[in-house]
Parts: C-alpha cells; sequence; structure tokens
C-alpha cells in the first residue's frame, strides 16, 4: 500500500492557491479595463466558487447547529424560570388560602367572643388533632395553670363542641361532643322557648344526620324545626344559656316511650382552631372561692 505524500498535496494546493489568485487580479483588471475575462480566468474562478461552496457546507451546518443549540439552552433556561415562577405562585397560593382560612376562624372566635360578655372564660388554641383521633379529641394550649378544670363546656365557630375531659398544667383534652367520651357525662339542655321550655339530656350523636340526639326529656311538647337548644345549667358542671344548635327533627322508640330529638349543631367541628372554654357566668359563685 502506497503511503500518502502529503508534501506533493501540499505543493498542489499552493499552485492552486497561487493559480486562484492570479486569476482573480486578471480578472479584476480586465474587468476594470471593461475586457472579458480569459477561458482559464473564468474556469479558475468556477472551480474556486465551487471549492468555495464544498469547504462553506461543514462550517454552515456547525453554524445552525450552534443555533440550535443556543435556541435550546435559552428555552431550558426559560422553561427553568417559568417552573419556578409557577413553583412560587402554588406555595404563595397555599400560604394565602391558609391566612383566608385563619382569618375566618378569627373572625369567627370574635364573633362569638360578642356573645359570651356574660362568662368568665379562656381563650385558647388548639395544638394537636390528629387525623386518627379527627371527631373524638383534639388538646389546647391552656391547664391548670390557667384555672381549668374537668368538665368545663367548650366553644368554638358559633357553638359548644366539647368538654374538657383531662387537665394538665399547660395542656388540656378536650372531648368532642361528636365522640362517646365527652357524652359520659350527660350535658343538660333547654328546647323551646325560655318562656314555656323544656328540658333534657345530649346523650349521643348521629353522624349520619349530624345531630346531636337529646333524650330523657322533661316533658311531651311539641318542637318545631328550627327552635333553639341551649345549656340549661342544671347539671351544675356547665354554665345555662350557651348555644348548642337548633331542633332539625325527632322519633319515638318502639314503645313510645322516650323521644329523641335531633339537634344540629351551631359550631362546626371541621376545622376547629381557636376556643373558649367557659368557667362560669359572670353571675355565678366560683365553688373554689
Amino acid at each position: 500500500m502506497k503511503k500518502i505524500n502529503f508534501s506533493k498535496i501540499i505543493i498542489i494546493a499552493l499552485i492552486m492557491i497561487i493559480s486562484a489568485c492570479v486569476a482573480i487580479m486578471v480578472s479584476a483588471q480586465r474587468y476594470k479595463a471593461k475586457q472579458t475575462p480569459s477561458a482559464m480566468s473564468l474556469a479558475i474562478n468556477g472551480t474556486v466558487g465551487g471549492l468555495d461552496k464544498v469547504i462553506a457546507i461543514p462550517f454552515d451546518f456547525f453554524q445552525d447547529k450552534m443555533s440550535d443549540v443556543s435556541n435550546l439552552l435559552t428555552t431550558y433556561e426559560k422553561n427553568a424560570s417559568l417552573s419556578k415562577q409557577v413553583s412560587k405562585l402554588t406555595d404563595e397560593s397555599v400560604e394565602l388560602s391558609s391566612l383566608k382560612a385563619e382569618n375566618k376562624a378569627l373572625k369567627s372566635a370574635l364573633a362569638l367572643e360578642n356573645t359570651l360578655t356574660n362568662y368568665d372564660k379562656i381563650s385558647s388554641n388548639v395544638v394537636v388533632r390528629t387525623p386518627n383521633a379527627w371527631h373524638d379529641v383534639m388538646t389546647i394550649d391552656k391547664g391548670k395553670s390557667d384555672g381549668l378544670k374537668e368538665d368545663m363546656i367548650v366553644m368554638s365557630n358559633g357553638g359548644v363542641v366539647g368538654r374538657i375531659v383531662q387537665v394538665n398544667k399547660t395542656t388540656a383534652k378536650v372531648a368532642l361532643l361528636t365522640s362517646d367520651k365527652a357524652l359520659e357525662n350527660k350535658i343538660p339542655v333547654r328546647l323551646g322557648s325560655a318562656n314555656n321550655p323544656a328540658y333534657g339530656l345530649i346523650t349521643g350523636y348521629d353522624a349520619q344526620q349530624n345531630a346531636f340526639i337529646v333524650s330523657q326529656m322533661s316533658s311531651d311538647m311539641t318542637f318545631n324545626k328550627g327552635d333553639a337548644v341551649m345549656t340549661s345549667g342544671l347539671g351544675g358542671n356547665s354554665p345555662a344559656d350557651l348555644t348548642v344548635g337548633e331542633i332539625i327533627g325527632e322519633n319515638k322508640d318502639t314503645k313510645g316511650i322516650d323521644r329523641q330529638v335531633y339537634v344540629k349543631p351551631t359550631g362546626r367541628f371541621d376545622n376547629i382552631q381557636f376556643v373558649f372554654v367557659i368557667k362560669r357566668g359572670l353571675n355565678e359563685t366560683n365553688s373554689d372561692e
């Protein structure tokens, strides 16, 4: 196999370059003199033009690819920037929703507080409410050092929602009225008008109707849907006239002896953030004093 003689290739290339330069110079002079270029000049010019096109092809290809890469990088940077903006907007939206929910809860707490001016009460925040016990119990950030005791009524979102079942130094557990624990000690209530009331006890909760069950009625009087239900204060553990809910219906057992009145709670249980623990009415005497 013959070896490639690079020196000959270089010499041939130099001759072609020199010939091209001479042809260009001659063509330029003839152009100035308005003479038609010779056949050799035209041939050389054509050859040089062809070589120029051949040489330009890879450079043009490389330039196009570099432009594509540049456009791709620009698009990537724009997408990365847009992704950051979307993430930021999502975080801001979540934060805004959280602030709106907190603001709504604060307004509800303020509205409730304005109805409790005749009661000695303690405001508190819910600090623990686990999903597996969502309808049963929660923990608040006030305790014995704040004067809390077991069986004190807890209110939130416009009505009675539970009672204190365990008190520590700085925290307390609240059993919600949607659980059996809160109703171990029945809550006495007053139904109907204050002028002609009937009395009973909250003895259960119907999850399907989202309603308290009031039984052991003191009267067989007729109730209307929408009649108010308040705490009666007769049990000694809870002050009177705290809002519980309104009557939505009733039924009797199979023997017709014990009426069961269904009461829709005024207080909502889905989102409890702030609560008031009712110690006593301002006109009531503290048993410890």
